[in-house]
């Protein structure tokens, strides 16, 4: 039989480049089992509050993919927001914003991010990929809005208030009606992974059975988007009582993959990154407990029948300095994932009956 499409994606499989969040749980979680993260030519969505690693994690996905494609990527990080913090050249070895504020890229409205993102998808070449990220969403306004901002203003000088005036096309509805009905196309055709970064906000009139909290974008980021993932902070890791980082959950919440709403932790640190050994080996030996607070195994890891114990931090550090052993540890990684899946699995006869070969 001929290969299968990814579910959400129009390329063939030989033409998506896969791009890796430099988590192994987490491109399990967005790539339906897979492993492979996300692919290009997709639009992903990054929700969670303040300091649940959403800016991390877009920085953490432009840095694997450099550092796995080198000069066959291109990325724009778009700070609408004005936030960007992070040291990228420390972390990663790449300068993926300006130090300089002064000198960093942003839209201001959703009209100039179309234009932008249009641009961008023009400078890549055929051999070429790009990321894209807007961060965030929140921090975009819309040309209606600026206007009816300005004769606000005018009015106040006169002292007058204005009351008259339409909405318009605001932000969402431009987004609903022209961006994305004109660009997903392009961004699937010269393989771009566009990533939008909201906040959570709550969702003031919602009912008693209904989402407490949404995020900006409307329905239109619901569905087009590949990927809607929801960062939410467990607790913070802390040394000498100090925060160094902190233990996050990541939700799937809408994929546009088999196996969608799955969880994962992620661990981010501030001065290093997204720490993926440690996540595997959490994981693979189940050391973290209901709380997702460390359990007393953690200080009796048995790596194999013929090693001897050792704890987690020990266990990390020999895991990091053999290559042998990184690889193995995905390896059983991916494993205990898929066989979990496979254990969960309906395995029902073909509704239809099965496909001629």
């Amino acid at each position: 039989m001929p290969k299968r499409k990814p579910e959400g994606v129009e390329e063939q499989e030989d033409e998506i480049i896969w791009i890796g969040t430099g988590s192994t749980l987490l491109d399990l979680n967005v790539g339906g089992g897979r492993g492979n993260g996300y692919p290009s030519g997709a639009i992903i969505n990054i929700v969670g509050d303040k300091s649940s690693g959403k800016t991390f994690l877009a920085c953490e996905i432009i840095a694997n993919a450099f550092h796995m494609y080198r000069e066959k990527l291109k990325w724009k990080y778009d700070d609408a927001e004005s936030g960007f913090t992070f040291n990228t050249k420390l972390l990663y070895g790449i300068e993926i914003m300006p130090q300089n504020p002064k000198e960093r890229f942003k839209s201001r409205t959703v009209q100039q991010l179309e234009g932008n993102v249009r641009l961008f998808l023009e400078s890549l070449s055929d051999d070429e990929f790009g990321i894209y990220v807007v961060d965030s969403l929140d921090g975009l306004s819309s040309e209606e809005i600026e206007d009816r901002a300005d004769k606000r203003f005018k009015a106040f000088k006169q002292g007058k208030e204005l009351t008259a005036g339409s909405y318009q096309m605001e932000a969402a509805k431009f987004l609903s009606q022209e961006f994305f009905r004109t660009l997903t196309s392009m961004i699937q055709k010269k393989r771009v992974l566009l990533i939008f970064i909201s906040q959570i906000r709550y969702a003031i009139n919602a009912g008693p059975f209904q989402k407490q909290w949404t995020r900006a974008g409307g329905k239109a980021l619901d569905f087009y988007a590949y990927n809607c993932l929801w960062l939410k902070t467990i607790h913070k890791l802390k040394r000498k009582e100090v925060t160094i980082g902190v233990l996050v959950e990541a939700y799937s919440d809408k994929l546009k993959a088999p196996k969608p709403m799955r969880k994962n932790l992620v661990t981010f640190i501030f001065d290093y990154g997204i720490d993926d050994i440690g996540a595997n080996i959490d994981y693979l030996f189940d050391l973290r407990g209901k709380d997702n607070k460390l359990l007393k195994a953690a200080q009796e890891i048995l790596w194999s029948p013929e090693s001897a114990e050792k704890n987690r931090g020990e266990l990390i550090e020999m895991v990091e300095n053999d290559p042998d052993m990184k690889k193995e540890l995905v390896e059983r990684v991916r494993k205990k994932w898929n066989d979990f899946e496979d254990s969960i699995a309906s395995n029902r006869k073909p509704k239809y009956g099965a496909l001629d070969e």
